[in-house]
């Protein structure tokens, strides 16, 4: 509890810094969930009527623009650079797509990015950055310590700018020792109106991407095209040969097509209910493909207790990955598979991005096919799709989709998940299983026939 104080009173030190202050969010979300959950279909109407035209305004767009591009051009050099991703897993991953776009002008220059602690063994190799230091670690929000730590860097190594993605990572946190700091918060108003047209491509990582090459064009000139497809994960030799050995035990066969399924999420509004999965689930072991099923973390034994809710004849087919396997070889493991399916969690951005060996002596396949199932959360702001306009594809040789399912409630307030108090919750509510294990048991049919030997990397 006192941990919770401390951390209350650093971060809401000074309201008048913030908008909307931490205890005012959770006062905010707490009463729409409410409101929602007794007038769901009005209710959400009235939310998007009332905070859309609010978030969607052309004049706080182009005030944000003026206040970045400002401090952008009172730099006196660009030489020394800090990416702060979100805490989590899966924004350490897409944040990778500032590190290209600061890499296409600034070739030369010293660029730190910080990572959650589980991702780095997967983020270390990537060449865009010059020093990468995995601090972060489990939580929801920053600590007192990670924020103090955090001040502590930038006064010591005094960066010529700070890109903070962070909307837990204040400005004032970081001042007055850091130079510059432009967050990526000040783009919402730009995302916010994505989603009120349909044709824009809105994917954090391809936002991110363009947001930070959008701050330096007119004061810089990129050395390189932006050729921008995607972000990366490199392995080392000893993860690929743990994956190798896990993916032989398990019975995955050169030519059979397999599946990996993770069924966990942090969030009840991004995690399917338990009787949706095991219905989706129940339906992909009718086929004789292999099934490799997450154990589950955030939802405990969930892994297990959806393979004992199979008929004891599809049982056999699905093999659980242990909880203790580290996460890298997690994530390589899904390089084994044809078709990876996922709510709207942190590995389904690992499964999305395109994978390398680190020594160059392990040849990825890149071709997992990846299927998401949104609840509550925007789709297009962090789901994949190769067909639908307004998507990212995943960064593979494969098809990807991303399903929205049904909800009577879904509004723009469901996009802080982790605010929202919903008691009953209702973001799956209406969820087409059949049309998605059809989707699946397509693009498998079409590996039956093709080879499963692994291929040399191609740039991505």
């Amino acid at each position: 509890m006192s941990s919770q104080i401390e951390f209350d009173n650093l971060y809401n030190a000074d309201e008048n810094n913030s908008p909307m202050n931490y205890r005012l969010q959770r006062l905010f979300f707490d009463g729409t969930s409410r409101f929602t959950a007794r007038f769901p279909r009005a209710g959400s109407r009235l939310m998007d009527f009332a905070f859309m035209p609010i978030f969607d305004n052309p004049f706080l767009a182009a005030y944000a623009i003026f206040r970045n591009r400002r401090r952008v051009k009172s730099l006196k050099a660009f030489q020394r650079f800090l990416v702060i991703p979100d805490i989590h897993i899966g924004d350490s991953v897409m944040t990778q797509a500032v590190l290209t776009a600061l890499r296409d002008f600034f070739p030369e220059a010293h660029i730190d990015y910080l990572v959650n602690r589980n991702t780095f063994p997967m983020i270390e190799g990537n060449p865009e950055a010059t020093r990468i230091i995995p601090i972060f670690s489990g939580g929801t929000f920053p600590t007192p310590a990670l924020l103090k730590s955090l001040r502590d860097l930038v006064s010591k190594e005094a960066y010529d700018l700070v890109l903070c993605c962070s909307p837990f990572v204040k400005d004032r946190v970081l001042r007055p020792r850091a130079r510059g700091i432009i967050n990526f918060l000040n783009n919402t108003p730009v995302i916010m109106g994505n989603e009120r047209r349909p044709s824009e491509v809105n994917h954090f990582i391809f936002q991110m991407h363009r947001f930070t090459r959008d701050l330096f064009l007119p004061y810089a000139r990129p050395v390189r095209a932006g050729s921008f497809k995607g972000v990366r994960l490199s392995f080392s030799d000893a993860t690929a040969d743990c994956a190798r050995k896990f993916a032989a035990d398990a019975g995955l066969l050169p030519g059979v097509p397999a599946i990996f399924y993770n069924p966990d999420g942090a969030s009840p509004y991004t995690r399917p209910p338990f009787d949706i999965q095991a219905d989706l689930l129940g339906r992909l072991t009718r086929r004789a493909f292999p099934v490799l099923l997450g154990a589950g973390h955030t939802e405990a034994d969930i892994g297990e207790r959806l393979r004992q809710a199979l008929p004891p004849a599809q049982r056999a087919q699905v093999k659980i990955i242990p909880r203790e396997l580290p996460l890298e070889v997690y994530v390589a493991l899904i390089d084994a598979c044809d078709v990876f399916v996922s709510g709207d969690t942190g590995p389904l951005h690992l499964a999305a991005a395109w994978k390398y060996s680190r020594s160059g002596r392990y040849a990825f396949r890149n071709r997992t096919a990846i299927l998401s199932i949104f609840g509550g959360t925007p789709s297009r702001m962090s789901g994949y799709d190769s067909f639908q306009p307004g998507y990212l594809a995943a960064n593979q040789d494969a098809p990807s989709w991303c399903y929205r399912a049904g909800s009577p409630c879904r509004n723009i307030t469901c996009i802080n998940k982790m605010f929202k108090t919903c008691r009953i919750v209702r973001c799956f509510e209406e969820a087409d299983l059949e049309s998605l294990a059809g989707r699946i048991f397509a693009h498998l049919d079409t590996r039956v026939t093709k080879s499963s030997e692994p291929r040399e990397p191609a740039a991505g």
